[in-house]
């Protein structure tokens, strides 16, 4: 049977240490954890420019040319107990603020087709304290895709890195591209740009370049988690083509090619009524003709490699 701590006849002064070691003894200590991401396009490995085969309804080429998102609340989940033990992020004054990372997959000089820069970020590092019951190789992450309402609407000139990235930003009212995935379906042939950019929808207000005048009806943010993960070992696979597995990629259901290319979260883009369920959303807020999905086997877009 374990001892109580005993009273010990020592200096008045020396207390405070003793009672601190004895009611700190069996707490858990914070450990450095570092959760690895992987760029995928229909299971081959991501570089930016490149042309993949076999995506959408018609198993079409698509040439992916900027792979961009934001993820926050990144976490510890045990399923034994419900409870969830947030990673508090080293806060690198690059990739990671407060509770939000970007990960940034393209490399701008990899193809003169490239969006973004040439900087990249491939992992979610910090720090993580869990009792020793919680197993970290063999655990569940679990994370939320998109911008915390109260960081999404940010001045850009002001904000400060990752939520600075101009090529991430819609407009004030609407917030952030929580994902940015630009492409072009069958870019030999008919050449049709194909984009998915997911971001918040509902915002009221009478300016677009000003945050809105209340919250966002649809925040279209959602919850992605990886179980059997080793966090020293580990990766997490993320990969579009399972969400563009009911498109055809060749064709945008809004206006032929030059008119808002792929699915871009509006309320009235028929390209994501196949796209947002598969993302783990409901697209009801965005359907004005057309038959909805039935999909509903949540979101695929990310999973253990």
């Amino acid at each position: 049977m374990k001892q109580p701590c005993a009273f010990l006849p020592v200096a008045i002064m020396a207390a405070p240490i003793l009672m601190s070691a004895c009611s700190n003894s069996n707490a858990p200590a914070p450990q450095d954890v570092s959760i690895k991401f992987a760029a995928q396009v229909n299971g081959a490995d991501f570089t930016c420019g490149q042309t993949y085969t076999g995506i959408g309804v018609t198993g079409s080429d698509f040439q992916v040319n900027d792979f961009r998102l934001y993820i926050h609340d990144i976490h510890i989940h045990d399923d034994a107990t419900g409870v969830q033990y947030p990673i508090e992020l080293v806060q690198d004054g690059q990739w990671q603020l407060d509770n939000v990372a970007m990960l940034d997959f393209e490399n701008s000089n990899d193809s003169a087709s490239c969006n973004g820069t040439t900087e990249t970020n491939t992992m979610v590092q910090g720090k993580v304290t869990v009792p020793a019951s919680v197993d970290l190789s063999n655990t569940e992450v679990c994370f939320t895709v998109g911008v915390p309402a109260d960081k999404n609407h940010i001045d850009e000139a002001t904000a400060a890195s990752p939520l600075n990235a101009s090529g991430m930003l819609w407009a004030w009212k609407v917030g952030r591209k929580y994902i940015r995935i630009d492409g072009v379906g069958d870019p030999t042939g008919v050449n049709n740009k194909f984009n998915l950019h997911l971001g918040a929808q509902g915002c009221p207000g009478a300016s677009a370049t000003a945050p809105p005048s209340a919250a966002c009806s649809v925040p279209n943010t959602f919850e992605a988690c990886v179980s059997n993960f080793d966090v020293v070992n580990s990766v997490i696979a993320v990969d579009p083509a399972p969400v563009l597995a009911g498109n055809d990629i060749t064709v945008n259901l809004d206006g032929g090619a030059t008119a808002k290319p792929g699915c871009q979260s509006f309320v009235d883009d028929n390209d994501c009524e196949e796209i947002i369920p598969r993302l783990g959303l409901d697209y009801s807020y965005g359907r004005v003709s057309g038959t909805p999905s039935v999909y509903t086997g949540g979101q695929v877009m990310f999973s253990k490699q």
